[in-house]
């Protein structure tokens, strides 16, 4: 089209396309991705830290698609649950692991209901491995959740357990404002540590509506 030739009509013949079949699979990149048994407290703790908006319940499988929060600038992601067997895609272990594959690090959410936290533990780590080396090789911090169920004297020795299997351990209630405040300011510092000051500044430019 033209001054000149304002209405053309001309074609060109088209020619035979090409066709094929997709199958698109979405992988969150997230900073920190939690992981742990079903009823970890790991929704109720993103709602927590983040001001997220999870759906939280006494059931397992309660999280059945990932959740995201904000926590000043770094994406956490609530991921469904493990169960033994989940590298195999039992319960919702494909779509948990296909995840947490490209999270930068690993928030392992241990809870203080189990007698035996060195178990729940290795139980998850094993899953870990059988779907990915890589993965199982990522950073990780150990978080006992649901400090509210045990007196002082059993965390201490619970603590004292956890640290033989990382050294990295925090602790967390959901019901005790002092034990947020400092896991939030805990989990800042170390993403900031983590993630490269150019990134950062990358980060600062972007609007929320942009990054969700």
């Amino acid at each position: 089209k033209a001054s000149t030739n304002v209405s053309p009509t001309e074609t060109t013949p088209g020619r035979e396309g090409e066709a094929a079949v997709f199958h698109l699979e979405l992988r969150l990149i997230v900073d920190l991705g939690f992981a742990g048994f079903p009823n970890a407290g790991k929704s109720s703790l993103l709602n927590a830290i983040t001001n997220a908006h999870a759906k939280v319940a006494n059931y397992k499988f309660t999280t059945l698609e990932p959740n995201l929060g904000d926590l000043f600038g770094f994406i956490l992601a609530d991921i469904p649950g493990l169960i033994e067997g989940a590298s195999e895609g039992k319960g919702l272990g494909y779509q948990f692991l296909r995840h947490i594959a490209r999270t930068k690090a690993i928030l392992h959410c241990v809870s203080l209901e189990n007698e035996n936290i060195t178990e729940a533990y290795k139980a998850i780590r094993k899953e870990l491995e059988a779907f990915s080396p890589e993965l199982a090789k990522k950073e990780e911090i150990l978080l006992l959740t649901k400090t509210d169920l045990v007196d002082p004297k059993d965390l201490k020795k619970k603590i004292t357990e956890a640290k033989k299997l990382n050294k990295n351990i925090l602790t967390v209630s959901v019901y005790d404002l002092d034990s947020i405040k400092k896991l939030q300011d805990e989990l800042v510092k170390y993403l900031r540590e983590k993630v490269s000051k150019e990134e950062m500044h990358d980060r600062a430019k972007e609007s929320p509506q942009v990054r969700f």
